[in-house]
C-alpha cells in the first residue's frame, strides 16, 4: 500500500490506532521540515518586486527549485515512511512468525510429552499384565490346575489340630482291605503344581525290624511307584471249603492227551509240600502266612478259637487279618482275597463318622476307647464302612491298578454281610516257624501258604 493511500485512509479514519499514530508522527515531521525550509529561504519584499522582471524570473526559478526540492523531500519522506511501515509490518510479521514458530514448538513438545506419557502408561500397563500372567503361571495356575485332579493333601478329616489327608485315609482303607501284613496309613506328598506330586509311602511298623518305604510320582491322578512289588496285591490263594475245583489239575502225556489228576491226592501232596517248606524255615525269622479253613466260620466263633489258641500255646503272633466270605446273587464268591484287621495298629485318623461309622478302629476323637476284637457288631460295621468308602472313593483303586468297571461289586459284598453276618473262610497272620507248625495241628486249618515277611 502506498503512502498516499495510507494518508487517504487516515483522512477517512479507517486506520488502526497504531498505524494512525505513525501517520500523525510523519505529518508532524513534514510540517517541521517545511517550516525549516521556509525560514532558511530568501523571501522578497515590495521593493524587491519593483526591481524588474529579472528578479521575478529569478524568484520564480528559485521558487520552482524550492518546490521541486520540497516535492523531492516529500517523496523521500513518503518513501521513508513507506519503508518504515513496511519494515515494521515485516517486523510485526516476523514477530508473528516467531510467535507461531514458538507456539508450534511448544505444541510439538506437548504432543511428544503426551505420546511419551502414553507409551509409559501403556508400558506400565503391559508390564503389570505380563507380571500378573507370570505370577499366575508361577503361583496360581499350578494350584488351579491341581484342583481338577486327585489331591493327596486335601483334608479328609480333622480333629483339633490333627488333620487326616485324603491319600492317608484312602491308602489306610485300601491296604487294610487288600494288603494283609502290609498296612500303610501315611503318605508324604510334595506338590510340583499342575496336578503333579512326589510321593513317599513309609512303612511305620515291622515285625522283622526292617522298614521298606516306596517312592513314586502322582501325575494328574495316575500313580507310578518306582518299586511296584512293595504295595502290589500278594499272590495268595485261599482254598474255599467245598471247592474241589480249586485243587483240580490235568496231566498231558506225550501224545497231547489230557488226563485229570486225582483231586484229593493233589490236595494232600500240596499240604505235605507246605509242611516241609515250613520245617526248613529259620526259627527266628518272621513269615506271612495265608491260612485256609476247612469250614466257613462265623466271625465270633473264629476270633474265639484264635484267641484261645494264642493263650493256650503262648504263640507269638503279628498282625491278624481276616478273609471275609461274600457271595453274589448266584452264590459265587465275589472276592476271596479281601478282609480287615480286628486288632488295630498304626496311626489314628479322622473322617466323616456319620457316613462311615467305624471306618477306622483308631479314632482321633475317641483314643481312650478301642473296639474289642470279639465285638462282632463293631467289626461288621467296620468292614462294611470300608467297602462303602472304597466304593465312593475308587480313585485309589485306579492308582493301585485295580479294576473299577464293576460299580455293584462292593455293594453286593455289603448286602451279603448285612444279610448273613460276618463270615470268615481264612486269615493271614505274621508268625514264626513254631506257630506255623502248631497251626497245622488244628482241625480247622486246611492249608497254609507262606512267604517271608517284609
Amino acid at each position: 500500500m502506498t503512502y498516499r493511500e495510507l494518508l487517504k485512509l487516515y483522512k477517512q479514519g479507517k486506520l488502526e490506532d497504531s498505524t494512525k499514530k505513525q501517520i500523525e508522527a510523519e505529518i508532524e515531521k513534514q510540517d517541521a521540515i517545511s517550516e525549516f525550509l521556509y525560514e532558511e529561504g530568501a523571501i522578497p519584499d515590495f521593493s524587491d518586486l519593483e526591481s524588474g522582471q529579472d528578479y521575478f524570473d529569478d524568484l520564480n526559478d528559485k521558487k520552482q527549485w524550492t518546490e521541486r526540492q520540497n516535492s523531492k523531500t516529500e517523496d523521500n519522506v513518503e518513501k521513508q515512511s513507506e519503508n518504515r511501515i513496511i519494515e515494521k509490518s515485516k517486523s510485526a510479521g516476523d514477530s508473528r512468525n516467531q510467535q507461531e514458530d514458538e507456539f508450534n514448538r511448544q505444541f510439538i513438545k506437548e504432543i511428544q510429552r503426551f505420546i511419551r506419557r502414553a507409551f509409559i502408561k501403556m508400558g506400565l500397563a503391559v508390564g503389570v499384565v505380563v507380571l500378573a500372567v507370570v505370577l499366575s503361571a508361577v503361583f496360581i495356575l499350578p494350584k488351579a490346575v491341581s484342583e481338577f485332579y486327585y489331591n493327596p493333601n486335601k483334608a479328609a478329616g480333622q480333629y483339633e489340630e490333627m488333620t487326616t489327608t485324603r491319600m492317608n485315609l484312602d491308602l489306610s482303607v485300601y491296604s487294610e482291605l487288600f494288603l494283609p501284613g502290609n498296612h500303610r496309613d501315611q503318605v508324604s506328598a510334595v506338590s510340583r503344581g499342575y496336578g503333579e506330586y512326589d510321593i513317599v509311602i513309609p512303612q511305620t511298623s515291622s515285625w522283622t525290624g526292617k522298614f521298606t518305604s516306596v517312592s513314586g510320582r502322582l501325575v494328574r491322578g495316575k500313580l507310578t511307584l518306582y518299586d511296584n512289588n512293595v504295595l502290589s496285591r500278594p499272590i495268595m490263594q485261599f482254598y474255599l471249603p467245598g471247592d474241589e475245583d480249586a485243587w483240580a489239575a490235568w496231566e498231558v502225556d506225550e501224545n497231547g492227551k489230557e488226563t485229570k489228576m486225582d483231586t484229593e491226592a493233589r490236595k494232600e501232596a500240596s499240604i505235605q509240600d507246605s509242611k516241609e517248606t515250613i520245617a526248613d524255615y529259620n526259627d527266628n525269622d518272621w513269615y506271612l502266612a495265608y491260612v485256609s479253613l476247612n469250614d466257613i466260620m462265623d466271625y465270633k466263633d473264629f476270633i474265639e478259637w484264635f484267641q484261645n489258641l494264642s493263650n493256650q500255646k503262648e504263640l507269638e503272633w503279628g498282625a491278624l487279618w481276616c478273609a471275609v466270605h461274600t457271595e453274589d446273587e448266584d452264590g459265587y464268591c465275589v472276592e476271596p482275597n479281601i478282609g480287615f484287621c480286628p486288632l488295630p495298629s498304626g496311626m489314628s485318623v479322622s473322617w466323616d463318622r456319620e457316613k462311615y461309622p467305624y471306618l477306622s478302629l483308631l479314632d482321633n476323637s475317641d483314643l481312650s476307647h478301642v473296639a474289642e476284637a470279639n465285638d462282632e457288631e463293631t467289626m461288621q460295621t467296620h468292614f462294611t464302612s470300608m467297602l462303602s468308602y472304597i466304593q465312593d472313593h475308587d480313585d485309589i483303586l485306579s492308582m493301585m491298578g485295580q479294576t473299577t468297571d464293576s460299580p455293584n461289586r462292593y455293594q453286593d459284598m455289603i448286602n451279603f454281610v448285612q444279610k448273613n453276618g460276618l463270615k470268615i473262610h481264612g486269615f493271614a497272620v505274621s508268625a514264626k516257624k513254631k506257630a506255623l507248625l502248631e497251626l497245622y495241628k488244628e482241625d480247622v486249618v486246611s492249608y497254609i501258604q507262606t512267604t517271608p515277611q517284609n
